[in-house]
């Protein structure tokens, strides 16, 4: 039998509470000291993120040493001492036992529970940082009843200490939306997330804007697999090594062929792009880049592999035009011929509107358009939906995490509810956001579904670089030169493109 100091038996009450209050130390700076080491980082740069480190890694040797004399505790508690010094450990609980009734044991108890109540203050109940989480968008998303301000909607409900805001803009140009998240970035460091273009992903990797999906806390680390593969790898370092996660894919985008029911399917880019609603408009912006390189990839040339690597001559001095190519801008500039190029024009809006007011039996565009061609007035018949003819170009945005927020475990958590199954279902049926997720093409009742699902597996990726917003104005320079020139663009721009690409015209 147990005996306490006066060799009276210590009743059993007493020791579950012993051995209680020997786990709850234990477990609490195994928890606390596990949020204090993910939370720092791999190699601090401030005397804040040493002392968090620190901390953290002392708490955890602590916990680790702890967990071996748990055990022990309880055989001599619960079963018998089977030695002296088991003894004397029972006698010296049963003299602590009497101190805590004196004023200086309370005292003593006062202080324990001071040094233990901030630690667990560190804890929020959700095991996320409090604070509000400030989404950076292209625009200000807020004040809209959409998709998108659903999902925010109902985690705002579910999470009430991490309230979400989105940091919009009303620039409407790729460029100034895309400066404005730089700045943040470089320098005001407000957004804990950012909805970045994927083709932006490359540079604020490789500038250290953003941080990696932890893999240590993911909740939906498991259904990786249901996202489309193609979405997935544009959140990855591809141009590094491994398969490490930057961000999570929220939409993705495919270009789709919408055309009037009944008439004849074209086969081929000759069939439909001609006459279609999206050649009305001639205008220097990122969908004309998205023109030309659909263009390209329907006369089987490629300028950028399917990897989005640039094809480069064999002294990888310069961008390789190969002939098909070529081809590809002569027909492209007999398509514009007499056209003049705007300074300023939505193209994807103004399509729309060629397309709608019976200007052209078809027009390329994104799957968002679906639901805006049903609810314009001029449009008053059914209209079908297909994929097109070749490849299209692979747009989407996808969700970062800054590498200044100071919310980290709460910003992924968010990110992971806006890109789950269920998420991006809605997304898909109130909003037309193509998905990034099979779950969604599997379960929604639109009826385009399988035609987007292919679309966006058959997609391809622009140039993968960092500085893709420079190649983007160069490339499209020389693509209105050639449209202006029977397809023939400047000698020194395939030389240009590459130096931009690689970064080398910086150097200069």
């Amino acid at each position: 039998m147990v005996m306490n100091g006066r060799n009276t038996p210590l009743r059993m009450p007493y020791r579950f509470l012993l051995i209680a209050a020997a786990v709850v130390p234990v477990v609490l700076s195994t928890a606390v000291g596990s949020v204090l080491v993910n939370e720092a980082q791999a190699l601090p740069d401030n005397v804040a993120e040493w002392a968090k480190l620190l901390l953290g890694a002392a708490l955890l040797v602590f916990a680790a040493f702890a967990l071996t004399v748990l055990g022990w505790l309880a055989r001599v508690l619960l079963i018998r001492p089977e030695n002296d010094d088991d003894l004397h450990f029972l006698e010296s609980l049963s003299r602590l036992g009497r101190a805590f009734k004196t004023p200086r044991g309370a005292i003593a108890t006062l202080a324990a529970l001071a040094l233990i109540l901030p630690i667990a203050w560190l804890l929020p109940n959700d095991g996320l940082e409090p604070g509000t989480l400030y989404i950076m968008s292209a625009k200000d998303e807020s004040g809209s009843a959409n998709a998108r301000d659903i999902l925010v909607q109902q985690w705002n409900q579910a999470h009430p200490s991490n309230p979400v805001k989105f940091i919009g803009g009303s620039d409407t140009e790729p460029e100034k939306q895309h400066a404005r998240m730089v700045r943040d970035a470089k320098e005001v460091h407000q957004a804990d997330v950012y909805v970045l273009d994927v083709v932006y992903m490359p540079e604020f990797i490789s500038n250290g804007y953003i941080r990696p999906i932890d893999d240590s806390i993911r909740s939906l680390k498991g259904q990786d697999a249901d996202f489309l593969p193609n979405v997935l790898d544009t959140c990855k370092d591809q141009l590094g090594d491994g398969d490490a996660l930057w961000a999570l894919p929220w939409n993705t985008d495919a270009g789709l062929l919408y055309r009037k029911p009944g008439g004849h399917a074209p086969a081929s880019w000759a069939e439909y792009f001609p006459g279609s609603a999206n050649t009305a408009h001639l205008v220097d912006s990122e969908s004309l880049m998205v023109t030309a390189l659909e263009a390209i990839w329907a006369h089987d040339g490629d300028v950028v592999n399917n990897d989005g690597r640039l094809v480069l001559t064999p002294d990888d001095s310069a961008v390789d035009f190969d002939e098909n190519a070529r081809d590809a801008l002569r027909d492209l500039a007999d398509a514009y011929r007499g056209k003049t190029p705007e300074k300023s024009v939505d193209a994807e809006t103004a399509a729309l509107r060629e397309f709608t007011g019976g200007k052209a039996g078809t027009m390329r565009n994104w799957p968002v358009m679906y639901d805006k061609l049903a609810k314009s007035p001029n449009n008053r018949t059914s209209v079908e939906v297909t994929r097109l003819p070749h490849p299209s170009v692979l747009g989407g945005q996808n969700l970062a995490i800054s590498n200044w927020t100071d919310k980290p475990r709460a910003a992924q958590a968010l990110i992971e509810f806006l890109t789950s199954p269920s998420s991006e279902l809605i997304l898909f049926e109130v909003g037309g956001f193509a998905p990034t997720r099979d779950y969604a093409y599997r379960y929604a009742t639109r009826p385009y579904r399988e035609e987007l699902k292919e679309a966006v597996l058959e997609a391809r990726p622009r140039p993968v670089t960092p500085y893709y917003t420079e190649f983007s104005a160069k490339f499209r320079e020389g693509i209105l030169y050639a449209i202006g020139n029977k397809g023939r663009y400047p000698d020194d721009f395939p030389r240009q493109l590459a130096e931009i690409a690689a970064g080398r015209s910086r150097d200069n």
